[in-house]
């Protein structure tokens, strides 16, 4: 049918989630932004990737079209930092600050922008996110009376509770969260097929014929995985990868 078709799980577990996510890629000018939830690796960032390839697959975003991915959590410590690599800044915004710097937005511009751990954004973040989903318009750190207009179609992802780390304001400007199910949520069906999914890509890596035993798919199916399908395709690597160095 299409790109989404080819996500495990597109037709169950996936499948609502999935038609909120075209729901809001084809809403009139620019789209809707969207706030993906869940526990780590369940998929989110490989989720995204998709929706831009779905984007420029529709004509919904031309075919130049930037994607740029900006982790919040790599800046939990400095959110000035943050703020600076999201909206950018101009020259003396603050200290160490000697000329004008385009943020994330600013790069993102006519595309898709996603951050990741989003909840790591500070309150005063919050507010210059909410202004860009209010007006459309972003200020760089150190600009009051310059707004810049964009066209960005934002994505958001977190693992963590949203009330306990959202401004309501923020909140509310966002019409569709998204919650993807952990890998035990997941049925049996969808477990195999993703199993089956990342022996065949190991396969295709290593380039030789590969058996793989009813114990080890069983084994894998019904272990339950912390770190979710993330996990799950690490174990896969690894058992492929011991066996190859065994040959």
């Amino acid at each position: 049918k299409d790109l989404f078709s080819l996500v495990i799980g597109h037709d169950a577990s996936l499948k609502e989630s999935i038609e909120q996510i075209k729901t809001a890629l084809f809403y009139p000018d620019g789209g809707l932004p969207v706030l993906l939830t869940g526990e780590s690796g369940t998929g989110k960032s490989f989720l995204v990737n998709m929706i831009y390839q779905y984007c420029l697959a529709y004509d919904l975003l031309p075919e130049n079209a930037p994607f740029v991915t900006l982790n919040c959590a790599q800046y939990a410590n400095n959110p000035e930092l943050l703020t600076s690599n999201l909206f950018g800044h101009v020259n003396g915004a603050y200290t160490g600050a000697t000329q004008d710097k385009i943020g994330a937005f600013e790069a993102a511009d006519g595309g898709m922008l996603f951050l990741d751990e989003v909840h790591r954004l500070s309150p005063e973040g919050q507010e210059k996110l909410f202004t860009y989903l209010d007006q459309g318009i972003i200020y760089r750190m150190g600009e009051t009376n310059k707004g810049r207009k964009l066209n960005v179609r934002l994505f958001f992802a977190t693992t963590e509770e949203v009330t306990n780390y959202f401004l309501p304001t923020f909140m509310r400007r966002i019409p569709f969260k998204i919650d993807l199910p952990s890998l035990k949520a997941r049925s049996k069906e969808e477990r195999l097929e993703l199993i089956y999914s990342f022996f065949l890509n190991e396969q295709r890596k290593i380039n030789r014929p590969m058996k793989v035993s009813g114990q080890v798919l069983s084994l894998l199916t019904h272990q339950s995985f912390s770190g979710n399908i993330g996990e799950l395709k690490n174990s896969v690597k690894v058992a492929v990868a011991k066996a190859f160095a065994e040959q």
